[in-house]
């Protein structure tokens, strides 16, 4: 398994706990808000990174690929303010070029606190005439 470069995420300081056909797992570092609770934009990325790390593993001797989000719908349903979490990611349908994905932040105890769905785009690196149109 290697993983694509990606600066954002090493800037974040998000770690790829789990990562296999259809799912990932992600454990991010606590980013608070002036509230005292993780940030609602760092679970929004975490939530997107697994949607769309969930479809492109890829084996060594496979090219790597690359997903563009089409959309993301983020349901914030409980506030998180300690404790280890874990954004989960599966891929749930869709075909070569499109697919459906879904995630979640969980707490320590297994507790919901964001669910998020979405639609992607995914291309692998050997796709020609890609280059330039969003991936």
């Amino acid at each position: 398994m290697s993983m694509p470069d990606n600066p954002f995420l090493e800037l974040l300081g998000a770690r790829l706990v789990h990562w296999d056909h259809g799912q990932c797992e992600w454990q991010p570092p606590h980013h608070l808000n002036s509230q005292g609770s993780l940030q609602g934009g760092v679970i929004a990325t975490l939530l997107d990174v697994a949607c769309g790390y969930s479809v492109f593993f890829h084996a060594a001797d496979e090219p790597p690929a690359r997903t563009a989000t089409i959309s993301l719908t983020i349901h914030y349903l409980a506030r998180v303010d300690g404790g280890r979490v874990v954004a989960r990611g599966r891929r749930v349908g869709g075909g070569r070029a499109i697919f459906f994905a879904e995630a979640e932040l969980l707490d320590e105890a297994g507790g919901t606190i964001a669910k998020a769905s979405g639609s992607f785009r995914s291309k692998r690196r050997s796709d020609p005439g890609r280059e330039g149109r969003g991936l």
